[in-house]
């Protein structure tokens, strides 16, 4: 099952710079991994927004464990995660 996927983080102000910058290199890894399994089959950086990724999970409950089991997961400011499916197939027969 496909999810395109939005995720916004902000840096609380109580933590220090180099709390973050940690906390992002860990974010950086988990991501790399999940990409390197399948799991994460697209991925871009929105400038200034946050990060859009396409994963490809077997349901919504593993699409919820994955981004619960984030590094920055408490500081997401917002997260949204559509079903979404490729036309690509229906388009040429059509």
């Amino acid at each position: 099952m496909l999810f395109a996927v939005r995720l916004v983080s902000r840096q609380p102000a109580d933590l220090a710079p180099d709390q973050w910058q940690a906390l992002v290199a860990d974010q950086l890894r988990a991501t790399k991994a999940l990409k390197d399994s399948g799991k994460i089959t697209a991925i871009y950086r929105e400038t200034g927004v946050g990060v859009l990724a396409i994963f490809d999970v077997a349901d919504a409950a593993e699409m919820d464990q994955t981004l619960a089991g984030l590094p920055m997961n408490r500081y997401f400011s917002e997260v949204s995660a559509n079903a979404i499916w490729d036309m690509s197939a229906t388009l040429e027969n059509l």
